[in-house]
């Protein structure tokens, strides 16, 4: 067990146990922290915070693995970050493996987070271990000829984007059971067909609505966090498509992570605590649970922030015996899918679902992957790496423009209504389609 931080809480402030220090994790804790108000106490496995949304580029660029690993010594002011197992999660307190006495709170929040097999996600207690994993994924990657993804969704799509951006002589095949990459039934068809197009551009093989028997696969590493296979294998989809690939990632399942979590059990809805319309859990006025361990709301980074903020506002009106609203979910689909350093497909999440293109999404996402908002957000300094010094030799016009910048700021929150949409989406690159503007 580890701590940073401050372990007294001197003035006897309300204690906030936050469990998990993922996205939500994070920003809910830095809220109460930043208020004074309250003794913050943060628990997490991990000695660093996991920038998940850039994990599959770590796969593919030297040294970008330890940007994505930032430390958590910083993060708070009034209060501590302990890395630890958490044991058990009960009503009345917190146990961690290597300590006896449990902790107790005054209000909790729940933000554990879900599980992905690497090189999506990694669970390594130290960083350096990490950043390890990922260089010799990369050598693996370099050496395969044949790579094969399993998955079609926005893992599959990304991962098949950064290795054929980066490793233009490899055969990439991408595999999907959908009749469209990502989800048909959920995102503009225009937005699903305009991944398939860019990834096709970097000579990606897509399959759609073809099946592998994975069963073979997973017997190789059911014991194991990594989802990739090394070797030659052949395989045959349900259509008798045979593939042969020596690298082959499994690109599908994501498991919520709620192991100390039984004596919640009984509001488990699929694995996840059903909350109520505040994001506590029904009973306990002073417990919620955000992000991904939460049922509200499709699991993105930039909703478990939302729901985070919404927590703290909660906390600190019930402190101080004020009124509250209701959360309100986005009721919308709304994703930004990279496809390598200078692709991408948006979609906004109002009734309508515009949808972005590569030149957009490239200024969004692809290009920095928000890594160094993030180490910003931890309040660390960031140094950029080869790479980024190079391509910020090459901005252009537009994105020194503080106009456009502030339209993608604000298409950032992914918080505005229709008409917001439609006056963000002014001005910036266009072309006129039959199905009408698409923004490029």
């Amino acid at each position: 067990m580890g701590v940073t931080g401050s372990q007294q809480n001197t003035d006897k402030k309300p204690v906030v146990i936050v469990v998990g220090g993922g996205y939500g994790g994070i920003e809910v804790a830095k809220k109460l922290d930043k208020s004074g108000h309250f003794f913050v106490i943060l628990i997490d496995r991990k000695s660093y915070f996991l920038h998940n949304v850039a994990a599959l580029r770590a796969s593919v660029e030297k040294e970008y693995a330890c940007q994505i690993m930032i430390p958590y010594d910083k993060l708070l002011s009034n209060g501590c970050v302990i890395h630890a197992e958490v044991t058990a999660v009960t009503p009345e307190h917190v146990l961690i493996h290597g300590r006896s006495a449990p902790l107790t709170f005054d209000y909790l929040i729940i933000a554990t987070g879900s599980s992905y097999a690497f090189p999506a996600k990694v669970a390594d207690h130290n960083s350096a271990e990490a950043c390890l994993r990922y260089k010799q994924l990369r050598e693996k990657i370099e050496k395969a000829q044949r790579i094969l993804i399993v998955g079609g969704g926005p893992v599959g799509c990304e991962l098949a984007g950064e290795i054929a951006e980066d490793f233009k002589n490899k055969q990439v095949t991408l595999i999907h059971s959908q009749t469209a990459l990502i989800n048909p039934n959920l995102f503009n068809p225009k937005f699903c067909q305009s991944i398939r197009e860019q990834l096709e551009s970097l000579n990606v093989k897509v399959l759609l609505n073809e099946r592998i028997d994975l069963k073979p696969m997973l017997e190789h590493y059911k014991n194991s966090d990594m989802n990739y296979l090394e070797g030659e294998y052949t395989v045959s989809t349900d259509k008798q498509t045979l593939i042969t690939a020596d690298l082959i990632f499994i690109c599908t399942g994501t498991k919520v992570n709620n192991r100390s979590l039984d004596a919640f059990r009984s509001h488990f809805v699929e694995g996840r605590i059903n909350v109520n319309n505040h994001l506590q859990v029904p009973g306990y006025k002073n417990i919620f649970a955000i992000g991904d361990i939460s049922s509200k709301e499709t699991k993105m980074a930039f909703y478990a922030g939302a729901q985070a903020s919404y927590v703290a506002s909660v906390i600190k009106a019930m402190q101080q015996n004020k009124s509250f609203k209701e959360y309100t979910p986005a009721t919308n689909p709304a994703m930004f899918v990279t496809i390598g350093r200078n692709g991408g497909v948006g979609q906004l999440p109002t009734s309508s679902g515009p949808v972005i293109g590569k030149t957009i999404v490239k200024f969004i996402k692809s290009k920095g992957m928000f890594t160094s908002k993030l180490w910003s957000a931890m309040n660390q300094k960031y140094t950029p790496t080869a790479n980024e010094q190079q391509g910020k030799e090459t901005i252009t016009d537009r994105e020194n423009d503080k106009s456009y910048n502030r339209k993608i700021n604000a298409l950032l929150t992914m918080d505005f209504t229709e008409d917001e949409a439609n006056e963000l989406l002014k001005g910036l690159p266009n072309r006129t389609l039959e199905t009408g503007q698409d923004y490029i």
